[in-house]
C-alpha cells in the first residue's frame, strides 16, 4: 500500500513539474494520439473508397467532411489545451504540419461545395461547366496533399522526424524570403506611385522649360 502511494505522488509531482498542464483533454495522452491514429486511418480509407468509385459517391463526400470537421476539432482542441506551447514545443514543426493539411482538407472541402453549387446552377452552360472543371481538377490536388496526414503515423522515427523538421524550416525560409521580396516590392511600387503623383501635381501648376531654338 505504501508503495502504491509512493508511486502515485511521484506521478502526481511529475505531471505537475510538466510544462504542459491538462485543462479539459489531455492531448499528450494515449487514447487523444489513438483517437488521431483513427482519424487518419478512416480519412486515408474513404478517400481511397472514393477514388476506386466503390459504392454511392454522396456517402463518401459526407463522411469524408465528417472527419473533416474531426480532424479541424482535433487540432483546435490542441491549441486550446497547450496554448503558446503549440508553437514552442519539440514537435512544433509537426504542430505546423497538422496546421497546413486541416487547412488544405477545408479548403478542398469549401472548393467541392462550390464547385458542385456551380455544377448545379450552370445546367449546361460551357462557361459554368468549365469553371467546375478547373475547380474540380484544384480539388483532386488539395485530396492528394490531404494524404501527407500519414506521416504523423510515422513521427516517432527519428529519420521521418529530421525529413520534417528540414522540409517545414526550408518551407519557413522560402515563406520569410517571399514576404521580404513581397515588402520590398510594395515598397518600390509605393515610392513609385508617389513620385509620379508628385510630378504630376507640380505640372499642373508648373511647365517644363523650352528648349532653346537652334539657327
Amino acid at each position: 500500500m505504501a508503495i502504491a502511494r509512493q508511486e502515485d505522488l511521484e506521478l502526481a509531482l511529475e505531471r505537475y513539474e510538466k510544462v504542459y498542464q491538462v485543462k479539459c483533454i489531455d492531448v499528450e495522452g494515449k487514447k487523444w494520439e489513438v483517437f488521431g491514429y483513427v482519424l487518419i486511418a478512416a480519412s486515408t480509407l474513404i478517400m481511397g473508397l472514393q477514388a476506386l468509385g466503390v459504392g454511392q459517391a454522396c456517402v463518401w463526400k459526407r463522411a469524408d467532411d465528417l472527419t473533416t470537421v474531426l480532424f479541424t476539432f482535433e487540432l483546435f482542441v490542441r491549441i486550446f489545451e497547450k496554448g503558446y506551447l503549440f508553437c514552442m514545443e519539440s514537435e512544433k514543426h509537426w504542430n505546423f504540419f497538422d496546421s497546413v493539411v486541416v487547412a488544405i482538407s477545408l479548403f478542398s472541402m469549401i472548393l467541392s461545395a462550390k464547385a458542385s453549387a456551380d455544377a448545379a446552377a450552370g445546367g449546361g452552360h460551357g462557361g459554368a461547366n468549365s469553371a467546375s472543371m478547373n475547380k474540380m481538377k484544384m480539388l483532386r490536388t488539395l485530396r492528394l496533399l490531404r494524404l501527407c496526414r500519414v506521416c504523423r503515423i510515422f513521427k516517432g522515427i527519428a529519420n521521418v522526424n529530421k525529413f520534417v523538421d528540414v522540409a517545414l524550416q526550408t518551407v519557413g525560409a522560402l515563406f520569410l524570403i517571399l514576404v521580404v521580396a513581397i515588402s520590398i516590392l510594395a515598397l518600390f511600387v509605393t515610392i513609385s506611385i508617389a513620385f509620379f503623383a508628385g510630378a504630376k501635381a507640380w505640372l499642373e501648376t508648373h511647365s517644363l522649360p523650352r528648349l532653346p531654338k537652334v539657327d
